[in-house]
C-alpha cells in the first residue's frame, strides 16, 4: 500500500520486495531503501527466489546489493515435491529451503525436482516453473511468517505496459502486487543511467537496457535468436536443458482405467521423456550443433516473462 503524499517508492507493509536479480528490481530496491532512509521496515523484506538455474553473476549481484546497501535479502528455493494421489487427482507438495549465497542451488537442482514430480516440461502454455519456484516459494515463505495478507513489489517499468495491466491490481490468497518503477515513469534507459554511475553493477551485458542473460540463463521463453547467441558463447550451458528434453526416466505408469468399484484394471504407461519445452523452435541439442555451424536466424521469438529482468 502506497503511503498517501508521499512517493512511489514509500510504502507501507507489510510487504515484500520481489527481487528478480536483475538491474530494474535492484533499482526498485535501492529506491524504497532510500525513500524509508536507508533501513526497511520491520514488517518489509525482501525476498530472492533462486530456480538453480540463474547465471553465476546474478547471485554475485544479489549478494553485492545485499552488502553494499545493508539490507537482508531471503534467498529462497523449492527444495523438494512430493506426489500424492487423492481420490483420483495429483496433487503436489512443495517443500521451501532458505538458501544464501554460499549454500543456494548453481546446478538446476530445484528446477530439476519440479520437472521430475510433474512429468512434463513446463512450456509456453503451462508456464508453471515461475509459479513454483520463484511466486509460491516467496508466498511460502511470508505465510510462514504469519502473514495471511500483503502487497508484493514488482520491478515492472513504465516501457513495458502489457506486463504492467497483467499486474495492476492483481490479488491471489491474500498477496496483491504494486509496481512502484510503472507509477513513477522509470523506463530501462532510467536504470541503465542509473547503473554505468555506480560503482558495482550485475556483471551480464547490457543490451540497451535489457539483460538477455538474465533470468534463468536459457529460459526456454526467450526467442532462439537470443538463445543461439548465448549459446555461441557458452555453449555449456545447453547441457541441462538438452538433459530435461531426452531424459529417460521421464516414464510414469498409470491404471488404464477404473470399474464401477473404482479399482484399476491394466496399466498405461506416460512417456514424457524426448519432450520439448517448444515445439515452434529447434530443441537445445539441435542449437548447440546450430552454434557450432555458426547457423543463425532471421527472427526472434521471445516471450514475455513475469520472473522479471
Amino acid at each position: 500500500m502506497i503511503i498517501a503524499s508521499s512517493s512511489p517508492y514509500s510504502l507501507d507493509g507489510p510487504m515484500c520486495i520481489s527481487f528478480s536479480g536483475g538491474r530494474s528490481s535492484a533499482y526498485m530496491l535501492y529506491q524504497i531503501l532510500q525513500a524509508h532512509g536507508g533501513q526497511l521496515p520491520d514488517d518489509v523484506v525482501v525476498c530472492f527466489a533462486n530456480t538453480g538455474k540463474e547465471m553465476p553473476q546474478t547471485l554475485d549481484f544479489v549478494q553485492a546489493c545485499s552488502e553494499q546497501w545493508g539490507v537482508t535479502i531471503v534467498w529462497l528455493e523449492l527444495s523438494a515435491v512430493r506426489l500424492a494421489r487423492q481420490e483420483g487427482s495429483k496433487k503436489f507438495e512443495y517443500k521451501t529451503r532458505v538458501a544464501d549465497y554460499a549454500t543456494a542451488s548453481r546446478n538446476g537442482e530445484p528446477f530439476e525436482a519440479l520437472i521430475k514430480a510433474r512429468q512434463y516440461l513446463p512450456n509456453p502454455v503451462a508456464r508453471f516453473c515461475t509459479a513454483d519456484l520463484k511466486v509460491r516459494r516467496i508466498n511460502d515463505y511470508l505465510r510462514g511468517l504469519g502473514w495471511d495478507e500483503w502487497d508484493t513489489a514488482v520491478g515492472i517499468r513504465a516501457d513495458e505496459p502489457r506486463r504492467a495491466h497483467k499486474m495492476l491490481g492483481k490479488s491471489d490468497n491474500g498477496e496483491h502486487k504494486v509496481l512502484p518503477l510503472y507509477w513513477a515513469g522509470v523506463t530501462k534507459e532510467t536504470v541503465a543511467a542509473y547503473w554505468k554511475a555506480q560503482p558495482f553493477d550485475l556483471q551480464l551485458p547490457n543490451n540497451n537496457g535489457t539483460t538477455d542473460w538474465g533470468n534463468c540463463d536459457l529460459c526456454f521463453l526467450k526467442g532462439a535468436k537470443k538463445k543461439l547467441s548465448i549459446i555461441r558463447e557458452k555453449p555449456e550451458l545447453a547441457d541441462w536443458w538438452a538433459a530435461q528434453e531426452r531424459d529417460p526416466d521421464g516414464i510414469e505408469i498409470l491404471p488404464a482405467y477404473h470399474d464401477d468399484d473404482n479399482k484399476p484394471h491394466g496399466e498405461r504407461i506416460v512417456q514424457t521423456g524426448g519432450m520439448k519445452f517448444r515445439n515452434d523452435q529447434p530443441s537445445y541439442a539441435q542449437m548447440q550443433a546450430m552454434a557450432e555451424e555458426q547457423y543463425s536466424f532471421d527472427f526472434d521469438d521471445s516471450i514475455s516473462c513475469f520472473c522479471g529482468d
